[in-house]
């Protein structure tokens, strides 16, 4: 797929009220104004927010266009994928299912996926429910087992067996995507239904989001639905819509902003809106209760805006500004959410966009909670411009470093069809290497792109597909009698290994 480029010269439209029509009224005064300068000097295109208050939604509202280099408007109504926020409606449906009677927090996974397993025998036997809702599994996170990896989530569940731990079980926090898919799959099964029917009859419908769906297929179009987008030097670039229907239950839904203000009275309401009760007030109150530490701040007398941060069960239940804090960011490739409430303010605040790894949703969602706070207004969209303009810098450097490490006009030490076949691995599938015109190809699920010589033994694998995964250094395993026996690559902690299939031998003539 090739991204189309813009330049930055980006036009914001505000969404307009229908004639006749009064526009509401901002929630704090200036807001708009606020945003929108935001929105330019983050090159965000399109945002969507909401905000609730004691039951009641008091703002919708949505800025900037669906995507960059059209006059499409985003509003209120404009489909955003909310990514890693799905989490928290996985656990509610987990919680329904307690209310149910038909599960219980500490129900081992196994006893609801029977062929479940995990590297760990321990971990295989005992992980509950509860601890595959708190990340505390001891896994590392994996993405490439799934992300663009295509397949089923039956296929990605068999898979995770042959992924290593990262720490004992239950020892440490680590966030695991996986493990959400795992649980999502568990309820459904409970239910006798599929994950993406229950979470649209349970919670969809109930609540009136009309608009919300489970997940959006590949190719599929559907009216007022975001672009999402991706910075390269610079310059705003168009992708497609990312896939997740093979982790579904960990991030796949699309919403919008006047959608999940439903979500937010809900989390708010102690499991009611107008009145109806859609699980019992213990099974959410066990969701926004601590269950395993991430991370710690200052300690007493610190001013720090987080001295504490913990994992409830699809939630994060932190302090902001010692204020309790509950929230679940997400992220797809070209979009970023921010989802938060302070419970014992009756606020809450959800802020959606169609740039990848954006900063400015999390800090609208702190703005509007300084705000609500009474705090002095200070501009955090300009602080965390400065100290975005330092971490580009150092990421500027490393980029410099890398491209030092390339050899000029250097050449394989072998001829190309010796990198050519297909190289599998239990936990991360299959890619195929193929000679193409005069270099090589490298394919793997979803993904595709150009294998560049880097120096002795490294290719750079470009593809045009993902902002998450833009390019990968690919390492060959070469024997001493110059045959390719495996191939490398990595993200973040995560190394995959694939081996190269041995190539059959031809049938010898007359069958021989």
């Amino acid at each position: 797929m090739t991204h189309r480029l813009f330049s930055l010269g980006l036009l914001y439209v505000l969404t307009a009220a229908p004639a006749g029509a009064q526009a509401p009224a901002e929630p704090f005064p200036g807001l708009d104004a606020y945003v929108t300068k935001a929105m330019a000097d983050w090159k965000v295109p399109g945002l969507a927010l909401a905000v609730v208050r004691n039951d009641s939604v008091l703002y919708t509202k949505g800025y900037g266009v669906r995507r960059v280099g059209s006059n499409e408007p985003a509003d209120d109504r404009t489909l955003f994928e909310i990514g890693s926020s799905s989490k928290s409606f996985t656990a509610m449906l987990v919680g329904m299912m307690v209310t149910d009677g038909k599960m219980r927090w500490d129900d081992r996974v196994a006893a609801h996926l029977p062929a479940f397993r995990l590297y760990d025998p321990v971990a295989s036997a005992e992980l509950t429910l509860r601890d595959a809702l708190s990340h505390r599994s001891g896994l590392t996170r994996g993405e490439l087992s799934w992300m663009y990896a295509g397949g089923t989530r039956e296929e990605v569940l068999r898979r995770v067996q042959y992924l290593k731990p990262a720490a004992p079980f239950r020892a440490r926090w680590i966030y695991q995507n996986v493990m959400f898919l795992a649980a999502g799959e568990a309820a459904a099964k409970a239910a006798g239904s599929t994950w993406e029917n229950l979470v649209q009859q349970r919670i969809f419908a109930p609540l009136g989001m009309a608009s919300s769906k489970p997940f959006l297929r590949t190719g599929e179009t559907l009216p007022n639905l975001a672009t999402p987008h991706f910075t390269r030097r610079d310059t705003v670039r168009v992708m497609a819509n990312m896939n997740m229907e093979n982790i579904a239950p960990a991030g796949s839904i699309i919403s919008t902003a006047r959608d999940m203000a439903q979500w937010l009275r809900l989390q708010l309401g102690d499991g009611t809106v107008a009145g109806k009760r859609l699980l019992s007030a213990a099974a959410l109150r066990e969701m926004h209760t601590p269950q395993m530490l991430m991370g710690g701040g200052g300690g007493p007398g610190s001013d720090s805006i987080t001295r504490f941060s913990t994992y409830g069960l699809g939630w994060m239940v932190q302090d902001y500004r010692r204020h309790l804090l509950w929230q679940h960011g997400g992220n797809t490739d070209g979009m970023t959410t921010a989802m938060g409430m302070l419970p014992e303010q009756k606020f809450g605040v959800v802020v959606l966009s169609n740039m990848h790894g954006a900063p400015l949703p999390g800090i609208l969602m702190r703005y509007l909670f300084d705000r609500q706070l009474g705090l002095p207004v200070r501009d955090l969209s300009a602080e965390a411009l400065t100290r975005a303009a330092v971490q580009r810098r150092r990421a500027d450097s490393t980029e410099r470093a890398q491209a030092a490490t390339r050899v000029a006009d250097g050449r394989p030490a072998l001829p190309l069809d010796a990198y050519a076949g297909v190289y599998v691995d239990s936990l991360y599938g299959e890619a195929t290497v193929s000679v193409e015109g005069s270099g090589l190809v490298m394919r793997r699920g979803l993904l595709s792109g150009p294998l560049e010589y880097w120096n002795p033994g490294n290719f750079r694998w470009v593809n045009n597909t993902s902002a998450a995964v833009p390019s990968l250094f690919i390492r060959f395993d070469v024997a001493p009698d110059g045959k390719v026996g495996a191939l490398s690559f990595g993200l973040g902690a995560d190394t995959a290994v694939m081996s190269r299939k041995p190539v059959p031998r031809a049938a010898a003539p007359g069958g021989q």
